[in-house]
């Protein structure tokens, strides 16, 4: 796609001088139909004007250049790593933004590398539409702001935090991608499966697998899933119990 945007005086302001009460948002998603029905839903009311709309990395970080959003507002999946290195990008280049992020996904690895790379807002997609509206405007006025649900998880995941800290300890040593191949894996697909779903080839997805055996020293499937179990990587029950716990190979 690229960008969509309005420019201009009006748009380096972030919202016009008939419009000071108003804040602008800027969207982010790799899906047009998400983007448009987010789009309708922000605009729904009056103290809100989305200024712009990108796909990407690269697109966001252009637009920011011409554009000055009171919040940004970025879809997080499908692919949360992207997404991740998408905010770190837009944190780099321009520090001084906000940035809330919509996702269905709530493990505590996706939302915990949302948190630490300095989003301002998480909300989550199961959550109410109006819940929406009430987290731009917090972010917008300089406030941070967890959905319930979100809130619900980070409590859960501080209060486990110690019994979990050798763990997690592991995981602050892996990085995004090979996260969220560990995630992949450990809901039972194969390598050609999370191929297919990342977009990259299984003899990469094959080299992710091996370097996450090797720096959890792991050695099977099995042990594999317990690990991203107790990790809050994933939120089913343990493999073995559903009758899947194998370690054989993954093809």
């Amino acid at each position: 796609m690229g960008v969509s945007a309005l420019y201009g005086p009006a748009a380096r302001r972030g919202v016009s001088q008939e419009l000071q009460a108003v804040y602008s948002v800027l969207l982010v998603s790799s899906f047009r139909l998400v983007r448009e029905a987010v789009r309708a839903l922000i605009e729904r009311h009056e103290d809100f004007h989305v200024i712009g709309e990108t796909d990407g990395r690269d697109h966001t970080l252009r637009a920011l250049s011409n554009l000055y959003p009171d919040v940004i507002l970025l879809d997080l999946d499908p692919d949360y790593a992207a997404g991740i290195d998408t905010i770190k990008a837009i944190v780099k280049h321009h520090p001084a933004s906000k940035i809330v992020v919509l996702s269905m996904h709530l493990e505590d690895a996706i939302v915990e590398s949302a948190l630490r790379a300095r989003v301002r807002g998480f909300i989550s997609k199961a959550g109410p539409s109006g819940e929406l509206a009430e987290v731009l405007k917090a972010v917008s006025r300089g406030e941070s702001y967890l959905s319930p649900l979100v809130a619900g998880r980070v409590m859960e995941w501080v209060q486990n935090r110690e019994s979990q800290g050798r763990r997690s300890s592991f995981l602050e040593g892996l990085t995004e991608r090979e996260i969220q191949v560990l995630r992949l894996l450990a809901e039972g697909r194969v390598n050609k499966e999370i191929a297919s779903d990342l977009n990259l080839g299984v003899e990469t997805v094959r080299s992710y697998r091996k370097s996450l055996m090797k720096k959890l020293k792991i050695h099977n499937l099995a042990e594999l899933m317990r690990f991203a179990l107790s990790a809050g990587v994933i939120a089913f029950a343990d493999p073995e119990d559903r009758g899947g716990g194998q370690s054989g190979k993954v093809e």
